[in-house]
């Protein structure tokens, strides 16, 4: 290919870039502006939840001295399942059998399949928690607080609305009878232009996982590719403004355009990690693995079926646990294990037989599971994960995880719950890689930063607000531009 060849070559193709930048962006840069600021409201308001030790206290004890019916009786009613809970369901004491339909309510005192509770239940649950004023609204699906698919095995809900100063509206599950989320008017306020925002929490849309996933999915690729060509456009023209007799960054003598150009130059490095890693928080399993165990390891790690595991349980022994708000039964290792979850989040332990377990056997139990779904290397003692971890951090672990290291080629490491034993995430190689490129990326939770929260918060700030001026320039150019186009007789100055 001749010199000339190549620079047509090179002219078409920056042509090409230019135009796709130029007309994409004009959507894309406003979609950029709403991230960088919603984005920097997140790191100061958190999208609304019900920390599970503040559930454990405002519900109810289960009233453990009616109950007459076996957790395997339970199981046995709802047809199977994979997870079993006992609970307290306004006033009567009842088994959450999970199943792959959702939540299935059976009473503990006679064994029948239990109806979603009515509003006058939800109004009593209601008063009980708020003033005399509280009120319980009917049950519904969907709303903006609660759209996240974690709620689905939990629908319908009913509303309450305490009626306090500060606004405060929980969530009654009308299926299990357990309080699910809580915000208060203030959170509610800044969600709005917060995580709301920045995450396309719209009902409409998010009520569909498939929907929301797909077209976050895409804009996000559509923005991401945007910003690449608008980078690269950048650098183009940057060298051939230092081409030129006076050698400058840029050669742009319009306000608006010379401004794009000069803080692109600055911001896209981050910007264009920033997208890169939020596009990758929607990757739900497309380029990397989603931490699960596969159905045959859990088998292997429990060692049997829940029912089975369950069936030395008798429900007499439940009396010994006092106030439990709630008692879980798992299966690890060939053993089963209760817990009673106690006001604030503390537990009691035991194995099928009542006899006290404490956390150093959970471990060893998962060391046994781990052993027999990932064979083939001795497993080493676990170590407790600190809470500033940055794979913690990106999963969502709580204090009690315990990681139990892998060993190349023959299992990953294996990261469980030191309360009950259940496995948190397979850390494989992709998954580890995932939590570095969007998490640590998106959030700069590098160690270091991590055990500062103030501190990251300010070092994201900072860049946050340069995207968002940078996004802002864009807006406008892209404005001019529209107008341009369709109103040629106006000149745009």
């Amino acid at each position: 290919m001749s010199a000339s060849d190549a620079r047509r070559r090179k002219e078409r193709v920056t042509k090409q870039l230019a135009w796709f930048h130029r007309w994409l962006g004009i959507v894309t840069c406003l979609v950029f502006a709403l991230w960088f600021a919603s984005g920097a409201v997140l790191l100061f308001k958190p999208f609304p939840s019900l920390p599970r030790g503040d559930q454990l206290t405002l519900e109810r004890p289960v009233a453990v001295g009616v109950v007459a019916v076996s957790p395997a009786q339970a199981m046995a009613v709802a047809g199977g399942g994979d997870t079993l809970r006992l609970v307290q369901r306004g006033a009567v004491p009842a088994y959450i059998v999970g199943t792959a339909k959702g939540a299935v309510p059976v009473d503990a005192r006679s064994g029948v399949r239990l109806p979603p509770i009515d509003q006058a239940t939800a109004a009593a649950i209601a008063a009980r928690l708020g003033a005399a004023s509280a009120v319980a609204g009917p049950a519904f699906d969907y709303d903006q607080w609660i759209v996240h698919n974690r709620f689905d095995p939990l629908r319908p809900f009913f509303r309450l609305d305490l009626h306090d100063a500060a606004g405060t509206q929980l969530y009654l599950s009308a299926r299990t009878g357990e309080l699910a989320q809580r915000t208060t008017r203030r959170d509610r306020g800044w969600n709005w232009v917060g995580a709301v925002l920045h995450w396309a929490y719209f009902t409409p849309i998010r009520s569909s996982f498939t929907l929301w996933d797909r077209t976050v999915w895409f804009l996000s690729l559509v923005a991401l590719l945007v910003a690449v060509a608008g980078t690269i456009l950048g650098v183009i023209r940057t060298l051939a403004a230092q081409r030129q007799r006076r050698p400058a960054l840029t050669f742009y003598r319009l306000r608006w355009m010379r401004w794009h150009h000069l803080l692109g130059l600055f911001a896209s490095g981050f910007v264009l990690t920033w997208i890169l890693s939020g596009w990758l928080s929607m990757d739900h399993g497309r380029l990397f693995s989603r931490g699960h165990a596969p159905d045959a390891a859990l088998a292997r790690y429990a060692r049997q079926s829940l029912p089975a595991a369950v069936m030395p349980i008798r429900p007499e022994t439940f009396t010994r646990y006092g106030t439990a708000r709630e008692l879980s039964f798992t299966a690890v290792g060939g053993s089963a294990i209760v817990t009673a979850w106690q006001p604030g989040g503390t537990v009691v332990r035991a194995f099928a037989d009542g006899a006290p377990l404490d956390a150093g056997r959970v471990a060893a139990l998962a060391g046994r599971g781990i052993a027999a779904a990932w064979p083939g290397a001795p497993v080493p003692p676990s170590r407790a994960v600190p809470a500033t971890d940055t794979y913690a951090l990106a999963e969502g672990w709580p204090a009690t995880a315990l990681l139990f290291a892998g060993v190349p080629g023959v299992r990953p490491d294996i990261v469980v719950n030191g309360t009950d034993g259940q496995i948190l995430t397979v850390l494989d190689r992709s998954r580890k890689a995932y939590a570095w490129i969007y998490y640590a990326l998106h959030t700069f939770n590098f160690p270091g930063l991590t055990a500062h929260p103030l501190l990251r918060r300010i070092i994201v700030f900072i860049p946050l607000m340069f995207g968002f001026a940078f996004s802002i320039t864009g807006v406008v150019i892209g404005c001019q531009r529209l107008r341009k186009t369709l109103f040629p007789q106006r000149r745009v100055k």
